[in-house]
């Protein structure tokens, strides 16, 4: 996804912003690229209103979901030792480094050990680990978190929050607001309590699980499960054979993947099914609530058509 001078003014950004885009790529740039450099040169308010246009943009589109688990992935790797940088201050930080903490701003904190524990209260923090059963935690503002390793904890309840993860087995908690998450490896558990955060996953058997409005999820990996209810959230499968179940209201849901199944007791604006797909939306009749249920391939319902139910509690195509 290639992000242009005409995307920043349908945007409306600011002038700082513009004019900083136009220096740095006057040609335009990919949204890894532009993400990634504003990481770095430490505009995390510019990178999180990034993500907010893109993801809005182009959430339905399988390819800058792909971007964007790569756009994570090399923030996992990045905030990793050798990369990252072991803090000096020793006042800060315990003996051993198994067990690193610190509660000042613009921090740097990095471990390669396994079943280590980092912890940070400060603000514009970045955590790096890349051991196995590594406890990550932030409730700073704008902190990055980034994991490697198999099986980690990683939580945060800071705003604007970025978490990147690489590994297998791993679980994200995240209660604070315009968070970013990303997760490449198999089996990771993601929570998700925070209004507007977006999550990306690549691997499979994915569970995520989300109670904030407005938070996006997009899904790769095959067999993965999500439960949402949030409102006005959007949700979207590429992978084979998900499960999603709803409550939330106002939501947008694409299962693009063969043979998805979803299941909503809130009321779903719209549903976009794969090959194979089936839904059952609850609806109330006036007296009592059912179900219209809509599988690929009969009474017209047809794959990759976006459908919603009409006052007579019908799918229709939109």
């Amino acid at each position: 996804m290639v992000i242009t001078r005409r995307d920043l003014r349908a945007w409306r950004v600011g002038p700082v912003m513009y004019r900083w885009f136009i220096r740095h790529f006057p040609d335009g740039g990919s949204y890894a690229d532009v993400h990634r450099t504003l990481q770095f040169a430490g505009y995390a308010d510019w990178a999180n209103s990034l993500v907010e246009y893109a993801w809005t943009k182009w959430l339905s589109e399988e390819s800058f979901v792909r971007q964007d688990i790569r756009t994570m992935d090399f923030l996992a790797n990045a905030l990793t030792p050798p990369n990252a940088i072991f803090p000096r201050d020793a006042e800060n930080v315990a003996p051993c480094f198994s067990k690193l903490s610190t509660v000042k701003d613009k921090e740097q904190l990095a471990n390669a050990e396994n079943s280590a524990q980092i912890c940070s209260a400060g603000d514009n923090v970045r955590l790096g680990c890349a051991g196995d059963n590594v406890k990550a935690a932030s409730a700073g503002t704008h902190s990055y978190i980034g994991s490697t390793g198999d099986n980690g904890w990683l939580s945060s309840a800071g705003y604007a929050t970025q978490i990147a993860s690489a590994g297998y087995g791993v679980r994200i908690g995240s209660v604070g607001y315009n968070a970013h998450i990303g997760s490449s490896g198999d089996r990771a558990r993601v929570v998700v309590a925070g209004n507007s955060t977006r999550v990306s996953s690549a691997g499979n058997s994915t569970r995520i699980a989300n109670t904030g409005m407005r938070v996006r999820v997009s899904t790769l990996g095959s067999r993965s499960n999500i439960a949402s209810a949030g409102d006005l959230s959007h949700i979207t499968c590429f992978g084979e054979q998900p499960k999603i179940a709803n409550s939330g209201d106002n939501v947008h849901i694409v299962a693009s993947g063969e043979h998805a199944v979803i299941a909503s007791v809130g009321h779903v604006d719209s549903i976009i099914l794969g090959p194979g797909g089936c839904a059952a939306l609850a609806y109330h009749d006036g007296v009592r609530t059912r179900f219209a249920v809509a599988i690929e391939g009969e009474n017209n319902i047809q794959a990759g058509v976006k459908y919603r139910l009409n006052e007579h509690h019908q799918f229709v195509a939109c």
